[in-house]
């Protein structure tokens, strides 16, 4: 029972330790692409894929409030990776849209993110790949029912990363 209970510390800690180093590694990818967050990649692969989306769509893709969202598109407007419009039906709705340059670093992202996966599983083999995902999905899976919090789109979002 003690070895059990080692075992399931031991796990959580490496587990908290992985997400910790992923962060940075993302958080690396992104900067070297002028971006400030890995959110800032989900919101260009959002539009990238699904095309002008209203702030409160945005929102609710990414799980964030109206006003966090403002502030990531406002950053991205700034950058030149998005831009904004009055909705012409309700002008009390803001539109966004990808760049060109937004479209440009978003692509250059999901190569260098691939490049990434390639060389943080690179002494994995397939079956231990499948099995770990397998786990991690049962793992994510057994959090979400035990926070009684629905996640929609978890696939969806791994696309909009380019995975």
């Amino acid at each position: 029972m003690e070895l059990y209970s080692n075992h399931r510390r031991e796990i959580i800690l490496q587990i908290y330790r992985a997400s910790l180093l992923l962060d940075k590694s993302g958080r690396e990818l992104v900067s070297r692409q002028g971006l400030s967050s890995r959110q800032q990649w989900l919101l260009l692969g959002i539009l990238y894929f699904e095309g002008e989306q209203s702030l409160r769509d945005l929102a609710s893709h990414m799980l964030v409030s109206k006003q966090n969202i403002t502030g990531m598109v406002q950053r991205l407007q700034s950058g030149g990776y998005v831009e904004t419009a009055e909705d012409e039906r309700d002008r009390r709705v803001t539109r966004v849209t990808i760049t060109e340059r937004g479209r440009e670093v978003y692509d250059a992202l999901v190569r260098s993110g691939r490049e990434q996966g390639r060389d943080i599983f690179r002494n994995f083999d397939c079956a231990e790949l499948t099995e770990l995902l397998r786990l991690m999905n049962r793992l994510v899976g057994d959090l979400m029912d035990r926070t009684d919090r629905t996640i929609t789109g978890r696939e969806e979002e791994n696309r909009y990363y380019g995975h």
